[in-house]
């Protein structure tokens, strides 16, 4: 069974991710579906917990664990390789890097500070539906897989889904997209409801380190909208009845006071909206969904907040609103009234469509309120196999985290029945589950760039570098998205404290599942690398 081996150091690490080749994406709307193209030799696991990631994995505090793995990784410092640390204090004369032959030169400087991360994580719904009915020691598996920071994806933000619940009389959603509801018609409410999601969050909650809850809605109960389904109305405009918003807060309110005061589970934030500016949310779709202009957003919002202090949940907080465009969260965010943003603490926003990533960071910054990228996935992609959905995603993680900013990066769905949407797959027959390629190139980012960490600035749009929370160590995260042609860098590190000798090295490929490569020698605060075709590589260099 995997441990939860806490990631400390003596050394001052930074993570660096670099990001090359792909054009930038365009989602459009439509159902979660992708190619499922397969990437051939993802190890699979049942009861006894997730594999390994392929080659030898890193020792807590990023301290190497051997040089195992397939391959070698293709690096050269300035001297050919020799092991000189680099040491004192930026005061001191550093030497001027310049590029070695056939290399880009890219500087990391950790004066520059960006956002404090909070971590990583994802929605519950509807893979913890999915996962809860099966056998306790086999979904408990599945846990361990998501929570573990050494051998898992080391996720501690998750986002719990309170569903709406669906008119019994119709069945049209798919299959584990009905989230079941709490309350009926006449007011009362049965809490042995969503078992198999609850089962998981408590799960999580005995394993997890650094836990951070969000309860989210997609929908009202089916019985307070107006078209009488939880999918949404029959135009996709507003379905919650006008006489019903003190309702639906109520319902809310009502399941966190529950699990806080039944299961000691707190959620530091409850969101009521989901995308609610799309008008894609109609009646007998395939999941919950409500649609809310901007007016009916504002005032479910203030209800919410409303409730929350008067039943003595001051220990949660409002978040809003969940569009799947940035763009839209940037109008509508930045045109709601004072009355709105004083009830909110949180933004969050899904990073499927917009562009205006650094205009959603600068309102938030503006308005004093945390900012998380709450969803994403390749949603409206055409996504050939694994290792596709791989790197176009780690290409969707480093746009926001560079220019969005968010402190937190939180995934949709880490096991779905399309692959490219999943981090793993699961056998309902054995009740087992696998990683594949996503799995690897999420790890990537989550084992080493910890809660705690602070983005640094990095002058490559294909990378981005972090400090560890006890700056001991940097990691650098970098993705290759060129399919045919490997690509070269001279990494200056002059703006670094200290440097240790070597950096420690990563590396997720279509024949590399985020293998220990061999360590790379830094000479004079420069480090020489070359990263193979569309791959994604972390380097955890230290700062002693």
């Amino acid at each position: 069974m995997m441990t939860r081996t806490s990631r400390t150091s003596s050394l001052l690490a930074i993570t660096l991710v670099l990001v090359s080749g792909c054009g930038r994406d365009s989602a459009a709307p439509s159902d979660e579906a992708g190619s499922n193209g397969g990437s051939g030799g993802a190890p699979s696991t049942g009861a006894g917990g997730a594999a390994g990631p392929g080659g030898a994995p890193a020792g807590p505090g990023g301290a190497p664990a051997g040089s195992g793995g397939a391959g070698a990784a293709s690096a050269a410092s300035a001297s050919g390789g020799s092991s000189g640390a680099s040491g004192g204090s930026p005061s001191e004369p550093r030497p001027t890097v310049t590029a070695a032959p056939g290399t880009e030169l890219v500087r990391v400087d950790t004066s520059v500070v960006h956002q404090s991360f909070e971590g990583w994580g994802t929605s519950l719904c509807w893979w913890a539906d999915h996962v809860g009915g099966w056998q306790e020691a086999k979904r408990n598996a599945v846990v361990e897989a998501v929570v573990d920071p050494v051998n898992g994806l080391g996720y501690n933000v998750f986002r719990y889904n309170i569903g709406g619940g669906e008119n019994p009389s119709h069945e049209h959603m798919k299959e584990h997209r009905e989230m079941p509801g709490f309350q009926s018609a006449d007011g009362t409410f049965t809490w042995a409801n969503d078992a198999r999601q609850r089962a998981i969050l408590l799960r999580i909650a005995e394993r997890g380190a650094d836990l951070i809850f969000e309860a989210f809605s997609n929908s009202p109960p089916y019985w307070m909208t107006n078209s009488g389904c939880a999918s949404g109305s029959s135009d996709g405009k507003d379905n919650l009845k006008a006489d019903h918003y003190d309702d639906f807060a109520h319902y809310l309110t009502e399941v966190v006071r529950h699990y806080r005061d039944e299961h000691g589970i707190t959620f530091r934030t409850l969101e009521p909206l989901n995308e609610p500016f799309a008008d894609w949310w109609k009646s007998n779709g395939s999941q919950e969904g409500c649609h809310f202009d901007r007016a009916s957003q504002e005032k479910i919002i203030q209800e919410v907040a409303k409730q929350l202090t008067s039943k003595g949940l001051g220990e949660t907080a409002v978040s809003a609103s969940d569009e799947n465009s940035m763009d839209d969260a940037v109008r509508n965010i930045g045109a709601f009234g004072a009355g709105t943003l004083a009830a909110l603490q949180q933004l969050n926003v899904h990073s499927y469509a917009g562009s205006q990533r650094r205009e959603l960071r600068q309102l938030a910054t503006r308005l004093g309120k945390r900012l998380w990228q709450s969803e994403s996935g390749p949603l409206g992609q055409n996504i050939s196999d694994d290792t596709d959905a791989a790197l176009f995603m780690a290409e969707r993680i480093i746009d926001d985290l560079r220019d969005l900013k968010p402190e937190a990066w939180v995934d949709w769905q880490s096991g779905d029945p399309s692959r490219s949407w999943a981090s793993f797959t699961l056998n309902d027959r054995e009740q087992s589950f696998a990683p594949i390629k996503r799995f690897y190139m999420h790890a990537g980012f989550s084992r080493y760039i910890r809660p705690g960490a602070r983005f640094v600035d990095v002058d490559s749009e294909d990378m981005v570098a972090a400090v560890s929370a006890g700056g001991g160590s940097l990691s650098l995260v970098v993705r290759n998205g060129d399919r045919s042609a490997s690509r070269g860098y001279t990494l200056d590190l002059t703006r670094l404290r200290a440097v240790g000798p070597a950096a420690e090295v990563h590396r997720t490929s279509r024949t590399e599942d985020l293998e220990r490569l061999p360590d790379m020698a830094i000479e004079d605060y420069r480090l020489v690398v070359t990263v193979p075709a569309f791959s994604v590589t972390t380097f955890v260099i230290p700062m002693p």
